[in-house]
């Protein structure tokens, strides 16, 4: 989507914030959100001519989970605990998370400690149904993902805070601003109305009970009194 809104394919999209610091910018992570929002609107608009607009509220972080139950049998509450246990462990992460410099690699170095065994590289779906079926113990996911309260998981405090934040927010290209400046002040009604477990609930609607991702939102944005 960035290399889109870049080059005008698209006009807005949106955007987590430490996506934009680790992954586009390249820097290193850094924890303060309101640092990292500024970050990368000011890098954004000077490097892109791109706008950043209010967040949304939620901050959608990666977070590590394994089955609560098994959590609580080994004492594992926070993922510096895992260190003790990192023989036995079999881990599931997603592609991505396995290449990205706020993933796996960043979180080894940052913990010092790596899993024995190989943690596998796994579609998102895949990893669910594994973690579920005991397969595999630890999996990666995102903060407000509806499937780990599905899964009975338990998200493992980020006890060292390697795991930047990652707030969304509308992204906008300033020509098109400059066109249509009404659009801040309609997409800015969002900030704040979207918190952890608003977005989880949501989620939950599409990844769980199968509705369509544009009839959750527009039950959402009406409940909330921004459309008819």
């Amino acid at each position: 989507c960035f290399n889109s809104l870049k080059s005008g394919d698209i006009d807005l999209y949106a955007e987590y914030t430490g996506t934009a610091l680790t992954a586009i910018m390249k820097q290193e992570p850094m924890t303060d959100p309101q640092e990292v929002f500024d970050t990368v609107k000011a890098n954004f608009k000077d490097q892109y001519q791109l706008q950043w607009l209010q967040p949304f509220g939620f901050n959608n972080t990666y977070v590590l989970t394994m089955r609560k139950d098994h959590a609580q049998a080994l004492g594992v509450q926070k993922i510096s605990d895992l260190d003790a246990h990192k023989d036995a462990l079999k881990a599931g992460f997603t592609h991505e998370f396995l290449e990205r410099p706020d993933g796996y690699p960043g979180l080894t170095t940052h913990y010092g400690f790596e899993l024995t065994q190989k943690p596998k590289g796994m579609d998102a779906g895949l990893m669910y149904k594994a973690i579920a079926e005991k397969e595999i113990d630890l999996t990666s996911a995102f903060a407000t993902d509806g499937r780990i309260p599905a899964f009975d998981l338990v998200m493992l405090s980020d006890d060292k805070q390697f795991f930047p934040p990652y707030y969304a927010a509308p992204v906008i290209r300033s020509d098109t601003l400059g066109k249509y400046p009404e659009l801040k002040g309609i997409l800015n009604k969002l900030a704040g109305k979207i918190d952890d477990a608003t977005m989880a609930q949501l989620n939950s609607e599409v990844d769980e009970k199968g509705r369509a991702a544009a009839e959750v939102a527009k039950d959402f944005l009406q409940k909330q009194g921004l459309i008819p």
